[in-house]
């Protein structure tokens, strides 16, 4: 499939086992991974402090390689996310729609970070967000985690593709559990928490969800994210200019 596409291929499969124990493999179906890039890529600086690293995920890109400053984070904390009731995860998914669409919270270029799979059906699997809920996103990113009994298997945007390639989003994944991979929760959890002043009144998610507005860091700092699709790699960092 790799060769007939030229392209790198995103497969889902099923497989029989017989009594005799031969096997059946039935593909499901197939896809090319977009990896078109956009601009020119610029390598990510080989000594980055630890400190200074948001995220550093290899192996799972889907969209354009881009390099760009990343104006606001929105973060949903894993471990608080589950303590969540069912009808509250949904009700948390229609709140970060809310806070994607604000006109006084645009134009920003925004990062998604939550566990399990953006758009899912099943609150217990991830965060179950409707793609018009967060078209106005740039960046979506998978926390490959629930858990510690629940590690669900990466989306990457399967349940709205097509609307992710058409918008040229970057969808990412980060498993925590790799050791190369990097997720800065100290960062993530105890930066300045916008949400009470975008949304009064929704206090009541302030522990489990993040919005973190970066244009308000001191003047010389950005927050850098650097994706190659090509390489498969996609790091976030801190950057004092």
């Amino acid at each position: 499939l790799h060769k007939a596409y030229k392209n790198p291929v995103d497969t889902e499969f099923t497989a029989n086992f017989n009594n005799d124990g031969s096997y059946q493999i039935n593909l499901l179906q197939c896809r090319p991974l977009q990896t078109a890039e956009r601009g020119i890529i610029i390598e990510s600086p080989a000594n980055i402090e630890p400190k200074h690293i948001i995220l550093d995920a290899y192996g799972a890109i889907i969209g354009p390689s881009i390099m760009t400053r990343i104006e606001q984070i929105i973060y949903v904390i894993p471990s608080e996310y589950m303590k969540l009731h069912e009808h509250e995860r949904h009700a948390l998914a229609r709140l970060i729609g809310r806070i994607t669409h604000l006109k006084k919270n645009s134009p920003r270029v925004t990062m998604l970070i939550g566990p399990g799979r953006w758009g899912t059906s099943m609150a217990s699997l991830g965060v179950p967000v409707t793609f018009g809920e967060i078209n106005t996103v740039s960046v979506i990113c998978e926390i490959v985690e629930m858990n510690e009994n629940l590690i669900p298997d990466v989306s990457l945007g399967t349940h709205f593709f097509n609307d992710i390639v058409e918008s040229r989003m970057l969808y990412i994944a980060v498993f925590p559990h790799l050791k190369k991979s990097v997720l800065n929760k100290d960062f993530l959890e105890k930066s300045i928490n916008r949400l009470p002043e975008l949304l009064p009144g929704e206090e009541r998610f302030f522990d489990v969800l993040r919005v973190i507005d970066t244009v308000e860091f001191p003047i010389k700092q950005r927050i850098i994210l650097n994706a190659n699709s090509i390489s498969q790699r996609v790091v976030c960092y801190i950057v004092n200019t």
